[in-house]
């Protein structure tokens, strides 16, 4: 290569992301989406002039009406969590996770733009705009290092797992439950209790039958 030659790179382009979400906001979702499931199963019971014997399939209903599915696909890896979301035609900017200790929740709601109806709509087979998924976990995650990738419509979160603390084998922590400093200042305690002979009549009362 020539010395007046010159290389064009090319910026490695970003992947997208989603929205970290707080605590707080994951709950007034969860909220929002009951309250909403909600009132469209008792509008689906009044239709039904309130008949009592399907109120389950109502609700099913009602939350296949509002919530998009997102079928998930959960692994357990060495040190993370993988969790791999279908949420097509949602945009990472329309799409919010949050992690808890044992707890991941994905949401999101896509814009869509109504369109005037000109013809008469004999079947729809559409998903619902709006997602949620609660995915409880029995391993304690670390919500500070949470990466997220959305490709070809699959929201792929990595949640590391917590610092499992060191643990101390049970036969050697006996032999230390009780430390030397501890020893020092409870004899101190005890000491002027023993010379003046109270704590041996305590004992021998104690011990007597």
């Amino acid at each position: 290569m020539s010395s007046g030659s010159a290389v064009t790179m090319k910026p490695v382009p970003r992947v997208p992301q989603a929205r970290p979400m707080a605590i707080d906001r994951a709950m007034e979702k969860a909220r929002e989406v009951y309250e909403s499931i909600s009132r469209r199963a008792f509008e689906l019971f009044q239709s039904r002039k309130q008949e009592h014997s399907r109120d389950q399939d109502d609700w099913l209903r009602a939350e296949s009406e509002l919530l998009h599915t997102a079928h998930l696909d959960v692994e357990d890896c060495d040190d993370a969590i993988v969790v791999r979301a279908e949420v097509p035609g949602f945009r990472p900017d329309e799409l919010e996770v949050c992690v808890e200790p044992f707890r991941i929740t994905i949401a999101g709601r896509r814009e869509t733009t109504a369109s005037p109806t000109i013809r008469k709509i004999l079947f729809s087979d559409r998903c619902s705009d709006q997602v949620f998924r609660v995915i409880d976990l029995p391993i304690e995650l670390d919500s500070k290092a949470v990466r997220s990738s959305l490709r070809d419509g699959v929201l792929e979160l990595e949640v590391p797992k917590a610092s499992a603390l060191s643990m101390v084998p049970i036969a050697v922590a006996a032999y230390w439950m009780l430390r030397a400093e501890d020893h020092q200042r409870w004899a101190a305690v005890f000491d002027p209790v023993s010379e003046n002979g109270n704590g041996n009549s305590k004992l021998e009362n104690r011990t007597t039958p």
